[in-house]
């Protein structure tokens, strides 16, 4: 078993950011695919700390969260990589780093939190109880199916951590103009999924 860290040589690293070391193997003792690492973490690792930092608040805990991520891609996926697996990875990133900010998946009271900062109307639309387990992968799917490429969901990840539209153009080698109408088109398909649906009303204690 080795340990993989981005960047090699991290003790030139700016102050805000921190190594991320990953395990070639996963708890199970499985060999993780090294293109999850490669072309999945190495371009993307100062978004990767800075998404930790703002969810989190601890620049430190990239690595476990980052190897959690990875880790559980290559499970999934193998080598099959897709076009862009650098978003998978940062999505996934983010999903996990929500999770461990609210102590756990059960303790979650809304399926994405990013849709309460979109739009109360599509919060009401999606509000679940996170012990309903049918519930949430039925919503879940539905927010997956609309968000339906890797370009798509990096792009809605940046916007949510607050990334200009410039910033996100730059990163993704596209004009600002176009990334914001990728987003505002996603946007409005959401809203008519969620209008579609009956509010779900639950008792949350």
């Amino acid at each position: 078993m080795r340990l993989i860290t981005i960047p090699e040589n991290f003790d030139i690293l700016p102050a805000r950011l921190a190594p991320i070391c990953i395990e070639d193997h996963d708890s199970k003792g499985r060999p993780v695919n090294l293109e999850w690492i490669d072309r999945g973490v190495r371009p993307i690792h100062r978004a990767l700390c800075n998404l930790v930092t703002c969810v989190i608040g601890d620049v430190w805990a990239v690595s476990e969260i980052v190897s959690s991520s990875v880790h559980s891609l290559s499970r999934r996926y193998g080598h099959n990589l897709g076009t862009q697996p650098h978003a998978q990875v940062y999505a996934r990133t983010r999903w996990e780093a929500k999770n461990a900010a609210a102590g756990g998946r059960r303790l979650r009271l809304r399926l994405d939190q990013s849709l309460d900062e979109l739009d109360t109307e599509l919060q009401n639309a999606f509000l679940i109880d996170s012990r309903d387990h049918a519930s949430a992968s039925e919503a879940r799917l539905d927010v997956d199916a609309l968000a339906s490429t890797d370009d798509l969901r990096l792009i809605i990840g940046l916007h949510l951590d607050g990334w200009t539209w410039e910033e996100i153009g730059r990163q993704l080698h596209r004009k600002s103009n176009t990334a914001e109408q990728k987003f505002r088109r996603w946007r409005r398909q959401l809203r008519q999924t969620g209008s579609s649906r009956s509010p779900r009303n639950r008792d949350v204690y």
